[in-house]
């Protein structure tokens, strides 16, 4: 059975017991697909190897879009190249609801996928015309998102996408994901995620294509390292303190040029670039305080300081903060109590430890060329919970500081 006639057979009311089977399988027995397999065979005899192998394969996509995107797949339909750039319901959520906010009613998705921004603008209320080239992608994205209108093609071909315009109003807009991991590069060992593709005009299609889309309103989802061009703003979007993408607008969609969505669990915090100046403080005092990853890509540490009187940075090259008093909270601050600077060179450090009584610790050193697993190893610690080496920089030269976490702090 060739590819397009699995993916007809996944789909169907044939598979349904199938993928029953080899969901419920693989809860009980997360790492034996031979478990999985046998038992798929036992309640349908007469399936293929092609079959049970399609139904192993969607069981254990699904448990991996819950358990690494915290999606409710279990009635979707999935590939490995279009989960593992799947986007977070909330994250995607919030998207669609800036859209509409803007006055949109339609969507042009260009590069659809298996259709999770899909289905969060259509949940908004969104019209949505999805393009997705994949013949057998294009198929599960229309199951997993039924009421969109899914085209068969290539977003790039000049007369489709004139004829797609054509459909929109200019308050609509033209939504792109471009591809950023080549499915035929090397995969991580552990991940087994191809490796991303850092050069935006390596992407499919490339950052030169989609900024040249000729309509007033185009949405993009980027990389995190993305740096927008002028004329667009952009929202980096944080989860659980990793920064998990940045959508651009080429339009004013945001009361801001730059900002940070902080998802918590049932909220986001905005906190968007000010363009004020940053103060530098005169000496560590007795909190450090490490900004939200998504904050420090936006700029908008000055909003965390204007949200917090007495707040500085610790140097002009350095991503935290000091204050004197415990920070207020809705910043998107991780703070922890300074126990004492530890100075001299790693013999002299590792001594200091010792007398504070720091066996086990956390390092935290990105801003500077240090790796955490070797100053562990130099300053004979494992790594644990209770202490954190803070190492940044002030006046031009690495500074260390040994501090616990706020929640650890003496009532």
């Amino acid at each position: 059975m060739g590819c397009m006639g699995t993916a007809a057979w996944i789909c169907s009311p044939e598979a349904d017991v199938a993928l029953r089977v080899a969901q419920a399988t693989l809860a009980e027995h997360p790492t034996d697909p031979l478990a999985v397999g046998t038992a798929v065979r036992r309640a349908l005899p007469g399936i293929s190897s092609d079959q049970v192998a399609a139904a192993i394969q969607q069981a254990t996509m699904r448990r991996a879009a819950a358990e690494r995107y915290a999606i409710d797949a279990r009635d979707l339909f999935l590939t490995r190249d279009g989960l593992e750039q799947a986007t977070r319901p909330a994250v995607a959520a919030r998207r669609a609801g800036l859209l509409t906010a803007a006055g949109a009613q339609t969507v042009l998705d260009l590069t659809a996928g298996l259709g999770f921004d899909t289905r969060a603008f259509l949940e908004a209320g969104l019209d949505v015309v999805c393009v997705e080239r994949d013949p057998t992608t294009a198929r599960f994205l229309a199951h997993n998102a039924p009421r969109a209108d899914v085209i068969v093609g290539d977003a790039t071909d000049a007369r489709l996408l004139a004829d797609l315009l054509g459909r929109l109003d200019e308050d609509d807009v033209v939504f792109v994901d471009p591809a950023r991991r080549d499915p035929l590069a090397p995969r991580g060992i552990t991940s087994m995620r191809a490796r991303p593709e850092r050069d935006p005009e390596r992407w499919s299609p490339p950052w030169a294509y989609v900024a040249a889309i000729p309509h007033p309103r185009v949405a993009a989802k980027v990389a995190p390292s993305f740096r927008p061009p002028v004329g667009w703003q952009a929202e980096w979007a944080s989860v659980q303190r990793t920064v998990v993408e940045c959508a651009v607008y080429s339009w004013p969609a945001l009361p801001v040029a730059s900002q940070a969505a902080i998802f918590g669990d049932d909220d986001v915090l905005v906190l968007g670039a000010t363009g004020d100046d940053v103060p530098v403080a005169s000496a560590v005092a007795t909190w450090l305080h490490e900004p939200d990853p998504a904050v420090l890509r936006a700029g908008a540490v000055s909003a965390v300081i204007d949200g917090s009187p007495g707040m500085a940075m610790v140097d002009v090259d350095s991503t935290w903060l000091t204050s004197s008093t415990a920070p207020p909270a809705g910043l998107g601050l991780r703070s922890y109590r300074v126990i004492a600077e530890i100075l001299g060179d790693r013999k002299h450090q590792r001594r200091d430890l010792e007398r504070h009584g720091v066996t086990r610790a956390v390092v935290k050193c990105r801003d500077t060329a240090d790796d955490p697993v070797s100053v562990l190893r130099t300053l004979g610690l494992l790594e644990g919970p209770g202490h954190v080496l803070v190492m940044t920089r002030r006046a031009g030269r690495t500074v260390s500081y040994l501090a616990e976490p706020a929640s650890q702090r003496p009532a």
